[in-house]
């Protein structure tokens, strides 16, 4: 066989072995594609009898998102990533369902766990840890310490240990999980090294961090371009949170992605409620300039820099105003007095009784004697020993005001005259109709 022949052949043989890649590559596009287009989460109401293969396919598409992941060529970029930002959110949706079904086959035996640890991937370590008694909490599933002591307590007092559950499928559940959540980060840190490419003004503006999870959220720089900038606060939002008006220092209740963005973490805390408008605003435009016609990211660098500027003039005082504070306007006032002969004179009303000083007071290693009042209760007199003989204090007594003393003479008045008329009455004795054989019999 001559060299041309040779040639010609291997020739052949290449263009038939990428047409056979080419095609391999279009089916495993189309299979995630039918995935995405058909998927539906299963539904728990009848969780007893759902077998483990029923419950999740996704790791099943893990060889095709691999294939579709290590892709040499960037030519389908844009199609790649909507595709893995799909696939994203299903990966979500795999893992809340299995945590749930987990929930409701475990909390049988420790129904109190789901509080404890609400986090799907540590709720899923700490029960294998808990039915193999393998590992460590702290270090395996990762909890702080003072979850740690308040698992261990819970588990003495609400742990069912007779309770009997599926160990297995308990297991194979946590497994599933384990799978879904790692497929899910290669994804993220796929999209996480090609946003640069895919949304340059972005990356520059807030971060290819925040980026990534902007479009893994919205499924797309295109998408991402749709939504408004007054929404755009609230992607990543805690869910539980959603429901209350959850502030803080800063005022802000939406505290999603681009809240946690360094852009606006590095600014002062008054500060951080205005700077989190401005940046959406511009995400929002950044967003539109990325799917129309993406460049070098000079746009997005412009805006970054803009917006230092104007948070920089913000945080700058007013000009013509001081910064030294005027001492305050003195006070015309009187001041108080603490000594003089009147001021003693006043204090002297309130001071104890000379009784009181030596009822206070107690003699080392002796007895106290002590005298019971009317209302039976028993009172140490200490060193006054009794109430007899004991010098009564000047200058406290009560005193009285002039308008209660007018008003005491003048009932003292109206006493007096009524003890003078009562005695002008005759008795009841010399009244003659008090006598009732008298009045009735007559003199007989």
């Amino acid at each position: 066989m001559s060299n041309t022949e040779e040639d010609f052949l291997q020739d052949l043989e290449g263009d038939l072995g990428s047409f056979i890649g080419d095609e391999s590559e279009e089916d495993e596009l189309s299979k995630l594609r039918s995935y995405i287009d058909h998927y539906q989460p299963v539904k728990l109401s009848n969780y007893q009898n759902l077998d483990i293969q029923d419950v999740t396919s996704f790791p099943k598409f893990e060889p095709s998102i691999n294939e579709l992941i290590s892709r040499p060529n960037d030519e389908d970029l844009a199609q790649t990533l909507t595709i893995l930002n799909s696939l994203t959110y299903i990966a979500q949706n795999e893992i809340t369902v299995l945590h749930n079904l987990l929930k409701l086959i475990y909390g049988v035996k420790f129904g109190e766990l789901e509080s404890l640890v609400p986090q799907p991937q540590q709720f899923a370590d700490v029960i294998r840890i808990i039915e193999t008694n393998e590992g460590n909490f702290e270090t395996d599933a990762q909890l702080s310490k003072e979850q740690v002591l308040v698992l261990n307590m819970s588990m003495k007092s609400s742990f069912q240990a007779h309770v009997n559950v599926d160990k297995d499928k308990v297991l194979q559940l946590r497994d599933l999980l384990m799978t879904v959540s790692r497929i899910r980060n290669e994804i993220n840190s796929f999209i996480l090294s090609k946003a640069s490419l895919v949304a340059p003004n972005l990356c520059l503006l807030i971060g290819p961090e925040v980026t990534s999870l902007l479009l893994s959220h919205s499924g797309g720089v295109l998408e991402l371009s749709q939504v408004p900038s007054c929404n755009l606060a609230s992607i990543g939002k805690n869910k539980h949170l959603s429901h209350e008006l959850h502030t803080n220092l800063t005022g802000v209740r939406q505290e999603g992605y681009i809240y946690r963005s360094s852009l606006v973490q590095e600014q002062p805390l008054e500060f951080r409620k205005q700077m989190l408008r401005m940046v959406c605003a511009k995400v929002a435009l950044a967003a539109r300039v990325d799917a129309g016609h993406p460049q070098d990211g000079q746009l997005g660098l412009h805006w970054k820099n803009e917006l230092l500027e104007k948070i920089q003039k913000l945080r700058e005082p007013p000009p013509g105003i001081s910064t030294t504070k005027p001492l305050p306007v003195p006070e015309d006032q009187p001041k108080k007095k603490r000594a003089g002969r009147k001021f003693r004179k006043y204090k002297q009303q309130f001071q104890l009784s000379q009784l009181r000083q030596l009822q206070n007071r107690m003699e080392f290693g002796k007895a106290e004697q002590s005298v019971t009042d009317d209302a039976g209760e028993e009172l140490g007199l200490g060193m006054a020993k009794s109430l007899r003989n004991v010098p009564v204090t000047q200058g406290n007594s009560a005193k009285m005001s002039k308008a209660m003393k007018r008003r005491m003479d003048q009932v003292n008045e109206q006493a007096k005259t009524f003890m003078l008329d009562l005695g002008e009455q005759p008795s009841e004795k010399d009244n003659e109709n008090n006598d009732w054989f008298k009045h009735h019999m007559g003199d007989k």
